[in-house]
Order: C-alpha cells, then structure tokens, then sequence
C-alpha cells in the first residue's frame, strides 16, 4: 500500500502509515449482489379513439354542407349553367367555416361538401368564362357574315 500524504510504501495489513501515521486507505467495500428487478403489474391502457369517430355536432348541418358542395360540383359540370357552381361552391364554403366555427371539427360529411365546394367553384369560373368566350365567338361569327 502507497501512504497517501507522504507516498511511503508500507505492507498492506498496517492501519497507519509507519513513516507520518497517516491513516490507511481502507479498501473499498465488494459491491453487494444485484438484486432482480421488481415485477410490477400493470393495468391495460386505454385504446387510443378511432381516427373517424362521430364528433358531437348537428347532423343536418352537415348533411346540408355536403349537399351544398354536391350541387355546386354537379352545376358547374354542366355547360350552360356551370355559373350556379359559382353560386353555391362559396355557400357550401361558408357552411362548412360555420359548421368548424361552431362544433371545432369537420366531420367526414362537411369535408366531403368542403372539397366538392372548391371544385364546383372552380369549375364553375372555367365553365363561365369558356361560356362566355363561346359566346362572343358566336356572335362574332354572325357578326363577320351579314355583309
């Protein structure tokens, strides 16, 4: 053993350092047995809620978003009256900001009246401006052959 204060080497039994009496380092205890880890039983979680669960909010409301959307969709798929998709793609827009507005969520109901509102309504501009295109060429063509 090495006299930590004055760095004698001395027999390992002593207590004391013989040269400055300094006490001996006492050799570190043997560490104790592991002991298994303690099992513990747990009660089962709680299972996560479907992703399309029924929110709290009004049916009908829901159900007119999406009608709104369907016949903004179906009116500018037509050609002479595609301008109504103009008409109701922004009233099934409005209802479905309303319907989050009020019950914080979209249902698959008022999403599905949501995007059928954006393409009726897009729809609807091209169809109204393609109409209305047509129908100055109409009238140009008559116009160029009276004559």
């Amino acid at each position: 053993m090495i006299c930590t204060n004055c760095g004698t080497q001395f027999e390992d039994g002593n207590a004391f350092c013989p040269n400055c009496g300094t006490p001996a380092a006492q050799p570190a205890p043997a560490p104790a047995p592991a002991q298994a880890a303690p099992q513990y039983n747990y009660a089962p979680q709680p299972q996560p809620q479907p992703v399309y669960a029924p929110t709290a909010g009004d049916p009908d409301a829901a159900k007119s978003c999406m009608i709104t959307g369907i016949l903004a969709a179906a009116f500018a798929c037509t050609f002479f009256v595609g301008f109504l998709g103009i008409v109701f793609g922004p009233m099934g827009l409005n209802k479905a900001k309303a319907y989050l507005t009020q019950y914080g969520s979209y249902p698959v109901k008022v999403r599905i009246g949501k995007y059928l509102s954006i393409g009726g309504l897009a729809l609807g501009i091209f169809d109204t401006v393609y109409l209305f295109i047509y129908i100055i060429g109409i009238i140009a063509g008559i116009a160029s052959n009276i004559r």
